[in-house]
């Protein structure tokens, strides 16, 4: 029997990761959520095969239309997008909040549905006993306490997905991505608040990891539901990453650690925001530490179906 996956976000860079793998997985069939189903990179989705249908975050009663008859769902926010538009943190983390509340609810509406699997992130504040407070880490992981508490079966039915750091951030992230230092014979510098060792995990090829794991936690489950697992086949340290890019680009990286003030002075909100995930990373080097989860080797990942962080790059070569 064909199954369909719900896939919110399919334009962006986790739900179209998801929808790349999915539209090519016997057996299920791809529907994509999104505003605007007149978009390019809507049209281009429907011409690989996949059904688009126009939802939006914050109406429940559109999401719940979407979602019926789909066996499975895959849930994503977007927290950046509210604080690039003028929004405190705090007030981006509460309407991202209540954008996956209403995905939420309405994939507990939807009564064919079998498996939800929801993109999450740890709480910085639990895990770092209120040390620190990461906005866009912790109201996502408000949402999975509030579906274990105020919707229990869909908690059973639901897998907590976490995502590591994007390689293509490097290229598109203005925060992050490398520049050309004038005066300096050619040099790029990535400038960053936190030391070049300072690891991170990393999530690989966009374009394809996303959906092996979701393809995956769908094929098994026995070994995922109500259970977490993480997008991250490397773990990598800022300073290897740099020299990634530089092997890529052929141009002489020079990894630079800045002080948090001088980031947010720079960056404004943003960087502070940035600069606080950082220092719970400094903090916190194993993300799964406090979870039950299933790792890629339990969901029959492989490491050579992976593209890491190297072969990431190496697809945006053109955008370095």
């Amino acid at each position: 029997m064909t199954k369909t996956i719900a896939i919110t976000g399919g334009t962006g860079s986790q739900g179209g990761g998801v929808a790349n793998v999915m539209l090519k997985t016997p057996g299920w069939k791809v529907r994509v959520i999104t505003r605007n189903a007149s978009s390019e990179k809507a049209k281009a989705l429907v011409a690989q095969g996949a059904e688009v249908v126009e939802a939006n975050l914050d109406d429940e009663d559109s999401l719940a239309k979407a979602f019926e008859s789909c066996n499975a769902i895959f849930g994503v926010t977007n927290f950046w997008e509210h604080l690039f538009t003028g929004k405190s943190q705090a007030e981006s983390g509460e309407a991202e909040e209540e954008q996956a509340m209403k995905l939420a609810r309405a994939a507990a509406k939807t009564t064919t549905l079998e498996h939800y699997v929801w993109s999450t992130l740890p709480s910085s504040k639990k895990l770092t006993n209120n040390k620190i407070a990461v906005p866009h880490l912790d109201y996502k992981a408000n949402v999975d306490d509030r579906i274990k508490t105020e919707l229990p079966e869909l908690a059973m039915k639901t897998t907590f997905l976490f995502f590591g750091y994007y390689p293509s951030n490097i290229a598109s992230f203005p925060l992050i991505k490398p520049f050309e230092y004038p005066g300096a014979y050619g040099k790029w510098i990535q400038m960053l608040p936190t030391p070049a060792e300072s690891t991170i995990p990393v999530s690989g090829d966009m374009i394809v990891t996303p959906g092996i794991w979701v393809r995956q936690i769908l094929a098994l489950p026995e070994k995922t539901l109500g259970k977490y697992s993480i997008v991250a086949p490397e773990i990598l340290s800022f300073g290897e990453m740099m020299k990634i890019w530089s092997e890529v680009t052929g141009r002489p990286g020079v990894y630079v650690q800045c002080s948090k003030e001088a980031y947010e002075e720079i960056w404004g909100l943003p960087g502070n925001e940035m600069a606080m995930q950082l220092k719970f990373g400094e903090e916190i080097t194993d993300w799964m530490a406090n979870f039950d989860w299933v790792n890629m080797e339990e969901l029959g990942i492989k490491k050579e179906e992976v593209p890491g962080c190297k072969m990431a790059l190496e697809g945006l070569k053109t955008l370095l």
